[in-house]
């Protein structure tokens, strides 16, 4: 364990004490000088070691044990031998007050070691907030990208951003702008959605959030957009390999990546494990460099995911070797490896052999000066280590809570009411008419946030699950609590008899409280050890073969609805599920909360009670049956036809089914209605440029207060390449009170409506149709076309 003391604070004033000696006499430590300044003066006075040293760094400082931090000394001092350009907290169920001065006393000594002062950088992912322990837990990716709110999220990103700085992290493995193409992928949760305008939205102000510089100029946080390029591995599987020409990639997978390139400039970019053609991302020079740096025009570090380069050694067997699988990626364009632990490859080059090969030190020089540019542009060689206090004063503080509870509020999707909601509290409880709640399910009683979250889902230090939210609101007393299945997850093994009984024991309780809330889902716990080897069902490492809900919940939810109890099912998970008919048709409300954050179950019970109206909407279809698939609202029109002619137009899979499901991109339901009417589209100037321009009066028709998203779709009539029947090009999220209405304008330059034909942007003109509405679905949208003669 690592002791933090007034020898070590004294530490710490000794080396700030020698940085501001050396400043005079030292240019990389001017601050006038920019970060590429800087990074070719320090590169310059780099032994060999050293610059190898910065390729790599100690991904886990700290283990865990009986729910406190510890630490090796033996193997810290093994791995910062050879690899020491950035550092990690580890395990996520540390806490941050343990955390926190024991890193700063592992910064204070690298720092004091280091010839030249070259400091660490923390790294971390932060999908949910802070990778470990003790900030606020926000709810998942998809969950927040349901809000359809982005001003709402630009601010939550900066609460996000503000408590990874007070734990001095300063470089982020985030954003993930992978395109959802594939409901069986098990990350689909830490991802936005299903369509590439959505997430290069999303991404781009979470990027610019983290990237904002603070009064000295520095970046706040660096961020990482990864993973270049995924999204349609083979069977949903995350290291699986893709196919696609350059048309898919640049046209269906990377638009997020030209817009947060263009726009935000993310520092960093984490390439894919996928083999895209053939060849796997770590060595696709092609794609690195013609693509992504070509016609893309990245610019920052570009790195590995972890244990990549391995990969191509052990796994892909393109490499002979470590050192052969270093070389190549490095060659290929990686910059920085990322090793969850022990000796990265790139470490291998030490050997002084390579010193003496001129093209692997040029590209071992142009790796450094990138993640140097990095540690200057984030101020790592002049910050000062943070303090306990300001982490205490800037955790879990009010604004960030507040922050949470709303963004976690506006993402519940309704997807399903037959009127029964919202229920009349008046009606629960003793003496009431309704009597009682059945809250039920294996879900309804753990945090469930995703496995890049800290929590551990039984640990109530991370908020309410929702049965204790309903208790905590209508009382202890007003609730009946049944998991529904033997175990905490859905069990696969045995002889059922326990599942049987269980499902038993909910269904009792469902018929006597009169009412049943029935929580499923899949996925449990996060990366620490006890969560690793069960079955977790969804997130990282888990594709999903089915679609169903695990294990025996569906009978659980059968025979709760067989006995003829008024039933609200609620799913909590990463995914997305198969609703049978019988489901759909039998269960009187229906709501997915995705991945929950620790204000999930309040925000449920306060939407189900009224107190909120719901306005979250669908970021990726939910199909009708495993298997039809692919899914995504934005098809091919040769995709969408069947097989021979008419009489078959809905023969896309057996049993028939349409390509345009009912619980489509963009859905989501109010408790009030919500009218659109008078669109209006016309082709205007605007400075040196063209804009589309569409407008419509959007009226809150119903008695209550509600947010209704106005959604706009596109396409060109007649295309180079096939294009797809549509597109998302701009959403507005709008508040309106009862009877109220408002003109909502949406304006798109012409520029934006083109797309890539082998590398070079093509934009038609002619007829293009434009579809504003509530969602992709027809019956939601109103068709409006426009004539673009010419380009501009």
């Amino acid at each position: 364990m690592v002791v933090i003391n007034r020898a070590a604070l004294l530490l710490v004033a000794n080396v700030v004490a020698v940085v501001c000696r050396r400043h005079d006499a030292t240019p990389y430590l001017d601050t006038t000088l920019s970060p590429a300044e800087r990074a070719t003066d320090l590169l310059g006075r780099m032994t060999w070691e050293e610059k190898v040293g910065q390729l790599g760094g100690v991904r886990r400082a700290f283990g865990t044990a009986g729910g406190k931090p510890t630490f090796n000394r033996t193997t810290y001092e093994t791995t910062r031998t050879t690899q020491n350009g950035q550092i990690g907290y580890g395990p996520q169920l540390n806490w941050a007050n343990d955390l926190l001065p024991l890193m700063n006393n592992l910064r204070a000594e690298h720092l004091n070691d280091s010839r030249l002062g070259i400091p660490y950088i923390i790294v971390a992912d932060s999908v949910n907030g802070l990778w470990v322990s003790g900030g606020t837990l926000f709810p998942g990716t998809i969950s927040m990208a349901s809000s359809w709110n982005l001003p709402l999220y630009e601010q939550v990103a900066a609460a996000m951003r503000d408590e990874n700085l007070a734990m001095g992290v300063h470089w982020v493995l985030s954003p993930e702008v992978d395109v959802i193409q594939d409901p069986r992928n098990g990350r689909n949760g830490e991802m936005y959605g299903e369509d590439s305008y959505l997430v290069g939205e999303f991404a781009t102000r979470y990027i610019k959030t983290m990237q904002e510089r603070d009064e000295n100029g520095w970046v706040k946080v660096a961020t990482t957009i990864k993973h270049f390029v995924f999204g349609g591995g083979s069977g949903g599987v995350n290291r699986a390999s893709m196919f696609g020409g350059i048309n898919h990639i640049l046209n269906d997978l990377a638009p997020p990546y030209r817009k947060a390139i263009e726009e935000a400039r993310p520092l960093s970019l984490m390439a894919s494990y996928s083999s895209v053609d053939g060849v796997p991302l770590s060595i696709n020079r092609h794609l690195l460099q013609d693509v992504l740096r070509g016609t893309l025009g990245f610019e920052g570090l570009i790195m590995s995911d972890a244990n990549a380069i391995e990969y191509l050694f052990t796994e892909s067997k393109v490499a002979s070797s470590r050192e052969d699988a270093a070389v190549k990626a490095l060659a290929a364009g990686l910059e920085h490896e990322l090793h969850p632990g022990g000796r990265g490859l790139f470490s291998d080059l030490r050997d002084p052999k390579y010193e003496a090969e001129p093209d692997v030190v040029s590209l071992v020089d142009e790796s450094v000066r990138a993640f140097l540019e990095i540690k200057f542009a984030t101020g790592m060689f002049e910050r000062p280590l943070p303090s306990v206090e300001s982490m205490k004063a800037t955790l879990r503080n009010e604004r960030h809570l507040e922050l949470n509870r709303n963004i976690t509020r506006e993402s519940l999707v309704m997807l399903k009411n037959d009127g029964l909601l919202p229920l009349d509290r008046d009606e629960i409880g003793a003496g009431g008419g309704r009597g009682k709640i059945a809250v039920l399910g294996p879900y309804a009683d753990i945090i469930n946030a995703g496995n890049y979250a800290p929590a551990d889902p039984l640990d109530r230090r991370y908020g309410n699950s929702i049965r204790l939210s309903f208790e905590k609101e209508l009382g202890v007393d007003s609730i009946i609590y049944a998991q529904g299945t033997s175990t905490i997850l859905p069990s696969y093994v045995g002889d059922g008899s326990a599942d049987e009984q269980a499902i038993a024991e909910a269904v009792e309780a469902a018929k006597a409280a009169g009412l049943a809330v029935i929580v499923l889902g899949s996925g449990f716990g996060n990366f620490d050890q006890k969560f690793i080897n069960n079955e977790r069902t969804d997130t990282e490492g888990y594709a999903h073969a089915d679609l169903g809900f695990p294990g025996r919940q569906q009978q659980l939810l059968d025979a709760v609805l067989d006995a003829g109890v008024p039933t609200v099912l609620v799913m909590n998970a990463g995914q997305v599920f198969v609703l049978d008919n019988s489901t759909m048709s039998r269960c009187r409300a229906i709501f997915h909360v995705w991945l929950a954050g620790e204000y999930t179950g309040d925000a449920l019970v306060e939407t189900l009670l009224g107190d909120i109206n719901p306005s979250g909407k669908l970021t990726v279809t939910m199909p009708q049956h495993n298997g039809a698939f692919p899914v995504a609202y934005d098809l091919l029109p040769s995709d969408g036809v069947g097989g021979f002619g008419s009489a078959l137009a809905y023969d896309w899979h057996w049993p028939q089914l349409t390509r345009k499901p009912p619980l489509a991109f963009g859905f989501g339901l109010s408790y009030t209605t919500f009218s659109m009417s008078d669109a209006e589209v016309s082709l205007r100037k605007r400075q040196n440029h063209k804009v589309v321009s569409v407008s419509v009066t959007l009226t809150n028709a119903g008695n209550i207060v509600g947010k209704e998203v106005v959604q706009l779709y596109y396409r060109p009539r007649y295309t180079t390449i096939e294009f797809p029947v549509m597109k998302l090009i701009r959403f507005a999220k709008v508040e309106l009170t009862p009877g109220d209405s408002k003109r909502v304008a949406l304006e798109v330059p012409v520029r934006e409506l083109g797309y890539f034909v082998d590398g070079q942007w093509n934009i038609d003109h002619g007829e293009y149709s434009f579809w504003v509405g509530s969602s992709s679905r027809e019956e939601d949208l109103t068709l409006l076309n426009v004539t673009i003669p010419s380009f501009g």
